[in-house]
């Protein structure tokens, strides 16, 4: 299960030659190293950035792939050699991936949440996006039934979104945040040059393949996170 990445674009952009070295050739070697026994099989990590800025939605597995920055073009080159070198595969795409306290600080959702509960100002990087976030205990569900056919036989390659397929404005993560009560200011940025702006994902597959068990809300996992934080120091 291949889940390690320069995880998030901000700092895929920042540091290209890493996002490289990791993403795409730390992939290839896992990949090749698979390949050696028939038997393996492999669960890819991907990303809805592979999808770049799509003119229709809600987005299928089939669209067209329009990586938009670095992050994006090198998830999808993991992709194909993935698929290149291990026979038993499973490329699942993820999107906005939130709920655990041993995340990133810089997320929009751990950051803003973190910074409503701390009275902070929380930053908008444009402030126009539409986002399809997904709580993490769906992401482990998943991971885990996929998991489960590739090991016993009955899925052998396949291309999954990993998502409720719910259109969320970033800005909604801000309104349930004053909604429970918290008090903040907000600063609105320009958007960056390679930030994909709207992204709705098809749940349809994932739904036929998986189960079509429903995902946690993003108002209730962000209460779930607000709870998580509330036991911990968020001095760090």
């Amino acid at each position: 299960m291949h889940l390690a990445a320069v995880s998030r674009v901000v700092e895929a952009e920042k540091n290209k030659h890493n996002c490289i070295e990791t993403n795409f050739k730390g992939t290839k070697y896992i990949a090749e190293a698979t390949s050696e026994n028939p038997d393996c099989w492999l669960i890819f990590a991907s990303s809805r950035e592979v999808y770049g800025e799509q003119k229709s939605f809600p987005v299928s597995e089939n669209a067209e792939l329009l990586p938009y920055n670095i992050y994006g073009f090198y998830k999808l080159e993991a992709e194909r050699v993935v698929r290149k070198n291990v026979r038993k595969n499973c490329v699942l795409r993820f999107s906005n991936v939130y709920g655990n306290e041993y995340d990133i600080g810089g997320r929009v959702i751990p950051a803003f949440v973190r910074g409503a509960m701390k009275g902070e100002e929380l930053v908008l990087e444009g402030g126009n996006q539409i986002i399809d976030f997904t709580y993490i205990a769906d992401t482990v569900s998943s991971i885990k039934k996929c998991m489960e056919l590739l090991q016993s036989g009955k899925m052998t390659e396949d291309t999954i979104h990993i998502l409720p397929g719910v259109q969320n404005k970033i800005t909604d993560v801000i309104d349930i945040l004053r909604e429970m009560g918290f008090s903040f200011t907000v600063r609105k940025n320009p958007p960056r040059n390679y930030d994909v702006q709207q992204f709705i994902g098809n749940p349809a597959h994932r739904k036929e393949i998986l189960g079509d068990e429903a995902f946690v809300s993003l108002k209730e996992g962000i209460r779930r996170l607000v709870s998580v934080y509330s036991e911990i120091s968020l001095e760090n």
